[in-house]
């Protein structure tokens, strides 16, 4: 009887580690998904008003600029993820093969892109050069037709095309917005403290209201108003990716971050974007990352590896 009470102690115990070990291992996929993540502009068709709009797209952030080009051009191709927008590319508009080199994209469209109206050709060879011309490292696009090269208008050498040089260049939709009303906090005179400005803001629809609010961060206080206050971010700092799941904000941002802004203390920097993000009512944590890397420290100061929560002792 003994040795039963045993083997059902043993199964429980088991059965909990096997418990424990799957909710660690779901839970840390979840955030490397949520931490490695890059935003990019897909450029898609407005087939009600013939305009190209933009899409933001979260791709997985990768360090090789190959595997960064095929990815956003597999994303582009695969369409729209925005349904409720009317977005879309012609069926037809589809790719055969993609390279890059020397800052030139070499596509080789399907040969049913001569299948298409005019219009559609020009409106879809405007979002495929804009989209990844939006790649800081492509500045022109080489586009064959099953393997045939696109020639410029007098017919007498090889297309490349740019933003200045898309045939009859598309119009791209403005951005669509919506005033808000956002609470920042930048440092006091002395870097000491945070003080809480309002600020009445353009919204776009594109991108997330938490990116938007560490881009004004970035940009720094208006003194418009004689407001004596002190930027906390460096002006060079670069949003590479901002997110939010589950109540915490991943922040992704480039590495000069972690430069020392004059007299503003480490806390003072690192909880002007906590506490400006927890001002909204979806945001209850902040975790910090470098280049798409969870840092164990800031600066030798503060604990970099656990999201950050609210600090109102900070505030003035």
């Amino acid at each position: 009887m003994e040795n039963i009470k045993k083997y059902f102690v043993y199964s429980i115990f088991a059965v909990l580690a096997v418990c424990i070990v799957s909710a660690i291992f779901i839970y840390t996929k979840n955030v490397k998904m949520a931490e490695g993540t890059d935003s990019f502009n897909m450029y898609y068709i407005n087939m009600n008003t013939n305009t190209l709009e933009i899409e933001k797209r979260a791709i997985n952030s990768v360090s090789d600029q190959k595997l960064m080009f095929n990815t956003v051009v597999e994303e582009y191709f695969a369409g729209s993820k925005n349904t409720n927008l009317g977005l879309s590319l012609p069926k037809e508009f589809k790719v055969n093969d993609k390279r890059y080199s020397n800052s030139t994209a070499y596509i080789d469209l399907a040969e049913s892109y001569n299948d298409m109206p005019s219009n559609l050709k020009i409106l879809s060879m405007g979002s495929l050069v804009y989209t990844l011309t939006d790649l800081d490292f492509i500045n022109n696009v080489c586009i064959t037709v099953a393997g045939i090269p696109m020639m410029d208008r007098d017919n007498e050498k090889i297309a490349v095309f740019n933003r200045d040089i898309v045939m009859n260049n598309p119009t791209v939709n403005p951005e669509k917005t919506k005033w808000q009303v956002v609470y920042l906090y930048f440092a006091n005179q002395d870097g000491s403290k945070l003080v809480c400005q309002q600020r009445g803001m353009e919204v776009k629809q594109s991108q997330s209201l938490e990116y938007q609010i560490v881009e004004q961060l970035i940009a720094g206080p208006d003194s418009s108003n004689g407001a004596n206050l002190q930027q906390t971010v460096p002006s060079d700092t670069k949003i590479k990716d901002i997110k939010t799941e589950e109540g915490i904000c991943y922040v992704n941002l480039s590495r000069e971050f972690m430069k020392k802004k004059g007299n503003v203390s480490e806390p003072i920097t690192i909880y002007s974007i906590v506490n400006s993000l927890t001002e909204l009512g979806t945001v209850n944590k902040v975790q910090f990352l470098i280049e798409g890397e969870k840092l164990n420290e800031y600066n030798g100061d503060l604990d970099f590896s656990k999201p950050f929560e609210r600090d109102t002792t900070l505030i003035k």
